[in-house]
């Protein structure tokens, strides 16, 4: 893993040695921590002198499909190919949840399957034909049925709404009611990626 300073392009410390193949990658939003996720194990460094600060076993599936801080940086989420999602604490590395394999992740290299509500309470993962809202304190999990299809679907959250893509439709959720806003969109192309703004005016897709 290496870290580059976008105005020269110039490569910033040493580079950080993983595993064989990385999956996911993330960065906590003041740059304190990286998370990175291959075969079998999580790695997390420092994100200033790119020392390794822990390392534990994954999920113990074939592959990580996903990793996410949440707002303020002290959790971090990972989902796996085949065996669920877990919640850990950044500082210690402590897992304060695992769902097990026996939840059904939509998992894809391509797309994203974590959101967090802005308050850092709420984890959110893209299932099968479903989202599964995780209620952090209290170790609670809710699901609802979202576009009947067999697509693989994709999440983002601004905090205040969910968008939900798959296939060729984009719908949006709240984020406390888990209620529809408006209606479907549809495009012509099968959407991969989708970002809210922070503004909440505008919604990107790819």
């Amino acid at each position: 893993i290496r870290r580059w300073k976008i105005k020269d392009g110039q490569q910033q410390g040493p580079t950080m040695q993983a595993g064989s193949r990385i999956y996911s990658i993330v960065v906590s939003r003041d740059g304190q921590w990286i998370v990175s996720g291959d075969l079998g194990k999580v790695l997390v460094w420092n994100g200033a002198t790119h020392q390794k600060v822990f390392q534990f076993p994954g999920h113990g599936g074939y592959a990580w499909a996903a990793a996410k801080f949440s707002p303020d940086g002290n959790l971090f989420a990972t989902s796996s190919y085949d065996s669920g999602f877990r919640v850990y604490n950044a500082h210690d590395g402590a897992i304060l949840f695992d769902s097990g394999p026996g939840v059904s992740i939509n998992a894809s290299l391509l797309h994203n399957q974590l959101a967090w509500s802005s308050d850092g309470q709420q984890l959110f993962i893209a299932g099968l034909r479903k989202i599964i809202c995780l209620d952090v304190s209290k170790s609670l999990s809710s699901e609802w049925s979202i576009h009947q299809t067999h697509s693989r679907m994709c999440i983002a959250s601004n905090g205040r709404f969910i968008a939900c893509a798959a296939g060729l439709s984009v719908s949006l959720w709240d984020c406390v009611s888990h209620s529809q806003i408006g209606s479907i969109i549809t495009y012509s192309a099968e959407i991969k990626c989708v970002a809210p703004s922070p503004s909440r005016k505008y919604l990107a897709c790819g």
